[in-house]
């Protein structure tokens, strides 16, 4: 640490001479924090320098005081108080003192000192380049100094020996004048400026090491997040020419970024963009520990888009064929592809072929059978290893149909549903599920379809394996493959009633699966009519009043009933056999758009059979669309629209039936005031705010239509002319 280290050889029982020196000046405080700084690092001596409370309290006020006359006697008390850092035991004594506060001082003064220092040299490159030719150096005077006593001889020995103790190149660099600068002094600065750097380096090491050391305290970390650690970090990260310092840096920024308040303070000060440039570093460790910092950021949104903008995904893709660096950035891929807008740029390069080799090179790896439990949109559970997070990420850009199209060619299908079956792995079968959902790749599938479907009632494998297989059934059966004959030849329909059968009390997962696999059977009128027979639209009935609050399985069983309605015996069967009519009309008003829609196509097939549901459905769409206009009337019907006492019999509470289908409800004149956007009676307002969602109310009856209102009872007994938009004047 300090050259005098090497004069004199530091014993601990002198260690009250070497306190003595601490209120000295300051080459004897240098030379004393060097003494006691050979105690510390000898681990022995801990315990013993930690009981002499002379001793710290020294180091402490010394540190405090002095720490901005000279980088070397900082560094070697900071130094002595890292040796007691790294040891658990000995925080107490750093907290006590409050070592930790005064280093963040210190860092700080120093970054802004280098950056004062920096510049005032580059400000004076600029200042010697006049237009005018430089003197030569012969003609420039020596700047001279008059000693204040004593011969000059003596007093140049003095000022050199002063200055080789105290370090005080800085004084010199704030000091010297611009109008004595030549160009032989501006090289001079810089070498001063660089050795200085070298030696604030040092010092910024030891006091980022000790609060590292010290952070593992949650209350202290919180303290350092007060007073921004985060941009001093960031602030020396600039001096990329130590390497050693950089790695400290970035493993100290990798361990704060897991709390939300130090990511959020990375993200405000560009983090992605000034970490990046270190991965083009020839040092792996940096490059490891930096390819870390990026995982814990990428759990962020905002922090991945920086990731993509900077251009980061290439290099995270190069490093997969690192062994070094392939785990960490798989996972940063994994985190990358959620995003659909970033799998496309998978495919822009041979990356997703390449990561299809490595899964099918990986895939026998003993790792397969434990490692990811489960995988959704948000992330994976448990990785233990870089196959698993392979698999996750397969997953994930197998949704886009490039990248799809990119993993099945060349044969890889073919092996990757023979490692599947083998293995019996659901995570696999995931990835074949996927796959089958692009019609590209559907047909690739046929030739599978005995395999997939003997998996599923086989009844041999896992539950997990049976979901995927059953979902990857339902996606492939289309109408290039005889959906009837893989229906008999397998006995799909009694499993698949098994299923459905709410008693057996089947996973729900399970259970969900069971009902596209019905709807996707059904695009087959034998099919169709087979499951109606067999029960399937009473058990999806009974499923849909069961589950009425999870969207996907409503949605679902109504595209089932959409298929049943498609063929005429089917559709005869769910429409007088079933409650499934009355649960559509009660659905029609459903939150979810796609719900209200599926919905509507099938009320559509409905109203056009010849049955009793036509006029119901009918009248039900007329109140549903018209449900801003019908509680108006109400409400005046109520006594709410009389406005003056005079007038409470001029107008009846409600309009009768004889005036509906005598009468037309408005005029020319009339009907340019409704129509009129200025009017406060328009009906942009949402129709199906004044309804609540029935669904999640009903209580699993009989639909009825019967109402205590008097204008349904008036509006029933009307006959269906008089519901024309012609007559009423309103949409429909």
């Amino acid at each position: 640490m300090s050259p005098v280290e090497s004069m004199q050889l530091a014993v601990l029982n002198c260690v009250d001479d070497y306190v003595e020196l601490l209120y000295d000046d300051i080459p004897e405080k240098i030379r004393g924090s060097a003494l006691i700084l050979q105690l510390a690092r000898n681990p022995d001596n801990l315990i013993e320098l930690a009981k002499n409370e002379a001793l710290l309290s020294a180091l402490s006020r010394v540190l405090r005081e002095e720490w901005k006359r000279s980088i070397e006697l900082s560094t070697n008390i900071v130094y002595t108080f890292f040796c007691f850092s790294t040891y658990n035991d000995f925080h107490s004594v750093i907290i006590q003192y409050k070592i930790g506060s005064l280093c963040m001082d210190v860092i700080d003064y120093e970054l802004k000192r280098y950056d004062q220092w920096k510049e005032r040299v580059e400000g004076k490159k600029q200042m010697l380049t006049p237009e005018k030719p430089e003197l030569p150096k012969s003609r420039i005077p020596e700047p001279k100094r008059r000693p204040k006593s004593g011969t000059w001889s003596v007093a140049d020995i003095n000022v050199t020996k002063s200055r080789n103790l105290i370090s005080s190149y800085h004084e010199e660099l704030c000091n010297i004048s611009d109008d004595s600068l030549t160009k032989n002094d501006e090289d001079q600065m810089k070498r001063k400026l660089k050795t200085l750097a070298k030696r604030q380096e040092q010092l910024l090491r030891v006091a980022f090491y000790l609060l590292l050391n010290i952070a593992d305290n949650v209350k202290v970390e919180e303290k350092m997040h007060k007073k921004d650690i985060v941009g001093l970090l960031i602030g020396a990260m600039e001096r990329h020419s130590n390497i050693d310092l950089l790695i400290l840096i970035v493993s100290f920024l990798q361990k704060l970024s897991i709390f939300a308040e130090n990511k959020n303070a990375m993200a405000s000060k560009g983090i992605t963009e000034k970490i990046s440039v270190l991965l083009e570093s020839s040092n792996a460790d940096l490059v490891n520990v930096t390819l870390k910092l990026l995982f814990n950021l990428s759990f962020d949104t905002k922090l991945r888009n920086r990731m993509i903008k900077v251009g980061l995904l290439p290099k995270f893709i190069k490093y997969t064929s690192d062994d070094k660096h392939m785990n960490v950035a798989m996972k940063i891929l994994y985190h990358l592809s959620v995003d659909d807008r970033v799998k496309v740029m998978f495919t822009q390069s041979d990356c997703v072929k390449l990561l299809m080799d490595m899964l099918l090179l990986n895939v026998n790896s003993e790792t397969m059978n434990g490692g990811i439990t489960s995988v959704g949109s948000g992330g994976v559970s448990s990785a233990s290893s870089s196959t698993d997070v392979l698999v996750a990420l397969c997953i994930n850009l197998a949704w886009c149909e490039r990248a799809a199209l990119q993993m099945t060619s060349e044969g890889r299908l073919r092996e990757l549903l023979s490692r599947a079956f083998r293995q019996t792995h659901f995570m696999l079968m995931k990835l074949v599920r996927n796959l089958s959902h692009h019609d590209q790749n559907k047909p690739l599938f046929i030739e599978y379809v005995g395999d997939i479907a003997g998996a599923v009632t086989s009844g041999e494998a896992a539950e997990e394996f049976i979901i995927e297989c059953l979902g990857t059934l339902s996606n492939i059966l289309n109408s290039e493959i005889d959906i009837n004959a893989v229906v008999q030849r397998y006995d799909l329909i009694p499993y698949v009633m098994k299923l459905l059968d709410p008693e057996r009390g089947a996973p729900p997962d399970l259970v969900l699966e069971a009902v596209v696999c019905v709807g996707a059977l059904c695009a087959e009128e034998a099919c169709a009519t087979a499951l109606a027979r067999a029960g399937a639209a009473d058990a999806l009935v009974a499923l849909l009043r069961a589950r009425q609050a999870d969207d996907e399985h409503v949605l679902q069983t109504v595209f089932a009933f959409r298929q049943m309605l498609a063929h005429q015996n089917s559709a005869q069967y769910l429409v007088t056999r079933t409650e499934a009519p009355a649960y559509l009309i009660d659905l029609m008003q459903d939150k979810n758009p796609e719900i209200r829609a599926m919905c509507d196509s099938c009320l559509d097939i409905i109203s056009q059979m010849q049955n009793e549901w036509a006029a119901r459905i009918k009248v039900e769409r007329f109140r549903c669309h018209n449900g801003q206009w019908l509680s108006m009337i109400e409400t005046l019907g109520g006594g709410g629209g009389a406005g003056n006492a005079d007038c409470v019999d001029e107008l009846p509470p409600y309009l009768s039936a004889d005036y509906l289908t005598t009468h037309r409800l408005t005029t020319s004149d009339s009907q340019t005031s409704l129509n009129d956007e200025s009017d406060s009676l328009s009906m942009d307002t949402d129709f199906n705010s004044s309804r609540p969602d029935s669904r999640h109310a009903r209580d699993g009856g009989d639909y009825t239509l019967n109402d205590t209102r008097v204008l349904n009872q008036s509006l029933s007994s009307m006959d269906n002319d008089s519901l024309r938009s012609s007559d009423l004047n309103l949409a429909y």
